[in-house]
């Protein structure tokens, strides 16, 4: 791929007249100085250059800078834990730092858990035995209609019980026999699902596969309690499998290009830098406004997961470049802004039509406009 870059050199026809007449001065000089008796002519002096519009150049670098902006790193998914309740941090995990999906890497009023789950129990078996004994009623009831309707007319005139033995009578029983003993196999799924749930926030788990990192100060002594009031951030979680340099775009212009052509680094204190290619784009909430931003995430390799890990939560200045997919020009605007025709025009698209107008203006960069062949 062929990328141009503008200069404001003079064109090469003028470097080599240019180069004629200093040749032929020095010739003159020189012959002047060893037959000073013999005439000299002097030539006439080269005309000023025009000034003309800047022409393009082939460069080899692929990558267009366009502007610094504020970025962020974050892991491929994050979830802090904090406190369900006022109350202790037990059974957490001392030097370690990365853990398997499913873990237990905290618990929380362990012993209030535990009285909860022993009363939840004994509930679950009183309801069980209280439907059990619904659905025997029942079935007795079933048995004694069933019976009177097998009596002989003289039999049921001898029968102290006058129980109903019409057909819809005995269908609803059978109904509600049936219908008890589907509730008493669901009788304990929906409290044992709800106290699983509340579990969840006393029982911490690790939701996936990734680090661990502890948010209150880990006490020498590992059986030894913490105590930590409600919302106190407990630890956070974050699934390593991949991590991403992400920048909010609402520039209409970025927001156009093909975002594959679009690349990212964070220069690094050690000199190096972090660089992220294009992975996905979504639509989030701005925590600061509460309004929706255009969140772009740019993937960092494997190689780079430490370093990013360490970054995760704080600011960063990122560059953002373009990277073409197709042949362009890079037009240095201040060379174009010296041309004659930035008098006359009012944008830097006209500008570019004025002095090239066979190209069409893709991106406006910091120092320089990108354009490609109409």
């Amino acid at each position: 791929m062929k990328i141009h870059r503008s200069t404001g050199r003079v064109p090469s026809g003028f470097s080599a007249l240019a180069g004629w007449i200093a040749g032929t001065a020095a010739f003159f000089c020189f012959s002047a100085f060893v037959q000073a008796e013999e005439p000299v002519a002097v030539p006439p002096a080269a005309p000023a250059p025009v000034q003309e519009a800047p022409e393009p150049e082939a460069v080899p670098d692929v990558r267009v800078f366009i502007m610094q902006m504020q970025a962020q790193i974050t892991p491929e998914r994050i979830r802090t834990f904090v406190m369900p309740a006022v109350g202790h941090v037990n059974n957490w995990l001392p030097d370690r730092d990365r853990e398997q999906k499913g873990a237990i890497i905290a618990t929380v009023n362990e012993e209030d858990m535990e009285l909860k789950r022993r009363e939840l129990e004994i509930q679950i078996l009183k309801d069980k035995t209280a439907k059990r004994d619904e659905i025997v009623a029942l079935r007795k009831q079933l048995e004694e209609i069933n019976f009177y309707a097998g009596l002989t007319p003289e039999e049921k005139r001898w029968h102290d019980k006058k129980n109903p033995s019409d057909k819809e009578a005995i269908q609803s029983l059978k109904e509600k026999i049936s219908l008890a003993e589907k509730e008493l196999e669901l009788i304990d799924i929906k409290p044992r699902r709800d106290f699983e749930k509340e579990e969840e926030n006393y029982v911490l788990r690790m939701p996936f596969d990734g680090r661990l990192q502890y948010q209150f100060t880990l006490p020498a002594d590992e059986a030894q309690a913490v105590y930590l009031e409600p919302s106190t951030p407990i630890a956070t979680v974050c699934d390593d499998s991949a991590y991403y340099i992400t920048v909010s775009i609402s520039n209409p212009d970025l927001t156009r290009l093909d975002p594959a052509t679009l690349r990212v680094d964070i220069p690094l204190a050690s000199g190096g830098s972090m660089s992220g290619t294009f992975s996905h784009k979504r639509v989030e909430k701005n925590p600061s406004t509460g309004g929706n931003i255009l969140a772009y995430f740019f993937k960092l390799p494997p190689a780079q997961h430490d370093a990013a890990h360490g970054m995760i939560g704080s600011n960063c200045t990122a560059r953002l470049y373009y990277v073409p997919n197709t042949p362009v020009i890079l037009l240095d605007k201040m060379a174009l802004a010296s041309c004659p025709a930035a008098k006359i025009s009012a944008s830097w698209q006209e500008l570019l039509e004025a002095v090239h107008p066979e190209y069409e203006l893709i991106l406006e960069g910091e120092s320089q406009l990108i354009a490609r062949k109409k």
